[in-house]
């Protein structure tokens, strides 16, 4: 493999990729960290053999029935122990894979399956324990903020040898699937998706969610003073003004009387519904 025609032959045998993904589940330490070695060699010496590794990973995991990456993250999990070394390799091969990827679906399609084994866990843990070291940090800080920066945030600091520009996004299309109705559709990863859903559910949505958890009568009258105010300006506005002229319909001609009489009742409608509202909010809470 340091060779051009040694390394040419590995690139047209995905076999030998998928054999020395599957050492790296070895049981011996210096197994292990010779195929990480070399599979980082494969994937530094061209952008374009980062895809024929995810080639070969997915191969191998699919023939055990497990899931993609699944080698990688029992490095990372250190099921056999603790060993710094192999957990640097082990991060830098990733990141290594993710850099050379031009388009966003394979970048994201990576990374989920790495998020759904638990990766942002493990890469939290390291992180935030005193005395991790130095360069493992390193690899947990380029995958932490490449993984920012590709779902859209700004403030990432990218490291000096980082991606710049944001992957290819995805060309979707809709109905017919002519040019016309062609756009970009930018993904967002996995995590990124469950913090949103996090954060929707989490924000109040109704003014019972609001007061239920303490609910007191006295706080009943700012939501039906909001509710009385809401239906008065609702009918006024549906009134015509002063400066328009209205068609002569029956509709249209009602007498002074008439109008006093449909007002009242709508307001009764109104309040009739905001106090069914309120006692329902007033039931929920005593329960």
């Amino acid at each position: 493999m340091l060779y051009v025609d040694g390394m040419n032959g590995v690139i047209k045998h995905n076999e030998t990729i998928q054999w020395l993904y599957t050492l790296i589940g070895s049981k011996f330490r210096l197994v292990v960290k010779t195929a990480l070695k070399l599979l980082l060699v494969f994937v530094e010496y061209s952008e374009s053999n980062a895809p024929l590794l995810i080639q070969a990973v997915s191969a191998v995991d699919t023939k055990r029935g497990v899931k993609p990456w699944s080698n990688i993250m029992e490095i990372l999990e250190e099921k056999d122990g603790v060993d710094t070394e192999l957990l640097v390799y082990a991060m830098t091969l990733v990141n290594k894979t993710l850099s050379g990827l031009p388009d966003q679906d394979t970048f994201y399609d990576v990374v989920d399956c790495l998020e759904e084994l638990g990766l942002a866990a493990v890469s939290q843990r390291h992180l935030n324990k005193k005395g991790t070291d130095l360069d493992l940090v390193e690899q947990f800080n380029i995958y932490e903020v490449a993984l920012r920066h590709e779902d859209g945030d700004e403030t990432a600091e990218l490291p000096p040898s980082g991606r710049r520009d944001r992957r290819r996004a995805s060309v979707c299309s809709s109905g017919s699937g002519s040019s016309e109705h062609q756009g970009l559709d930018r993904r967002r990863s996995r995590r990124h998706s469950v913090q949103s859903i996090k954060s929707t559910l989490s924000a109040p949505t109704s003014p019972c969610s609001q007061s239920a958890p303490g609910f007191k009568p006295s706080q009943v009258r700012d939501p039906s003073e909001k509710y009385s105010n809401f239906a008065n300006n609702s009918y006024h506005s549906s009134r015509p003004s002063s400066g328009t002229s209205v068609p002569t319909t029956p509709a249209s001609s009602l007498s002074s009387p008439q109008e006093s009489k449909l007002e009242r009742n709508l307001e009764d409608s109104e309040l009739a519904n905001l106090l069914e509202e309120i006692h329902t909010c007033a039931h929920s809470s005593e329960r």
